[in-house]
């Protein structure tokens, strides 16, 4: 189980603690804020989450990512990152009722200036580029496990003696197969096909989380076997090939666009 804790204060010198409990395998996740709990959810393959909670009046999430081999977790409160090291943020905003005259028409319109201006900047623009490159990665993620999927489907179909099969799966499972029954004989031949569907399952679970390696991997070995089938001539398999692997590029380049998108952070206390 991975555990992360961030200790901060805000500007009256009240502290707060936030801690994550974070059960890797299962999806489990904890979120814990002074002692109490304010989060308990999570799915088997729910690698990456946005939690949002309230600490007294401030406005807080938890973002759990991938840093490609292992889980990442982030502590933003107010649109700020708090580090690891500690931060102090700003007082939450108070509401307070104030008994005034109401204002003449000639005073109001000065007034109302910063609001309209605040309101024609519209929303943070660069939360929503990277909640757009997120979707892009993720998507470019899940080919993996279509390509998967769709290898098991054709293995089940062979096995029903149909020859038919769907162009999205693999080839390269059957050339491993002819190597496996030379070395070890037919009854250990079907493991070839098992194996490149576990090999591409994980690397969905791993880019869907945000790894790189994940991504050029499996676009390389994607690659070789759209080679394959270039060879054999199957040009309806070379051309679903070559869309998966325009989402996958496509998908390495949105995940090195979010790299360099700047967040906002406190300085340490």
């Amino acid at each position: 189980m991975a555990t992360k804790r961030w200790d901060f204060r805000d500007e009256d010198l009240r502290r707060y603690s936030v801690e994550i409990e974070h059960r890797v395998l299962s999806g489990d996740r904890r979120i814990i804020v002074n002692g109490r709990e304010v989060f308990h959810g999570g799915k088997f393959f729910d690698t990456a989450g946005d939690h949002a909670f309230d600490i007294d009046g401030h406005s807080a999430r938890v973002r759990i990512g991938s840093n490609g081999f292992g889980y990442t977790y982030n502590l933003v409160v107010d649109g700020l990152a708090i580090p690891p090291e500690g931060a102090t943020i700003p007082r939450p905003p108070r509401s307070a009722v104030v008994d005034v005259a109401p204002a003449a028409a000639s005073d109001r319109a000065p007034a109302e200036q910063p609001v309209l201006a605040a309101l024609a900047g519209g929303p943070d623009q660069t939360a929503l580029k990277r909640v757009a490159l997120v979707r892009r990665v993720r998507s470019g993620g899940r080919w993996f496990y279509w390509i998967a999927g769709f290898s098991a489907v054709n293995f089940v179909f062979f096995f029903m003696g149909s020859s038919t099969g769907f162009a999205l799966g693999t080839a390269i499972g059957w050339i491993l197969q002819g190597i496996l029954e030379d070395v070890a004989g037919p009854s250990l031949a079907w493991t070839a096909h098992v194996a490149v569907i576990a090999f591409f399952a994980f690397l969905g679970v791993r880019a869907t989380a945000g790894a790189q390696w994940a991504f050029v991997l499996g676009g390389l070995v994607y690659t070789i076997d759209g080679l394959i089938l270039l060879l054999v001539g199957d040009w309806i398999g070379i051309v679903v090939h070559a869309i998966a692997l325009f989402a996958i590029v496509s998908a390495i380049i949105s995940l090195r666009q979010l790299r360099s998108t700047p967040v906002t952070s406190l300085s340490p206390s």
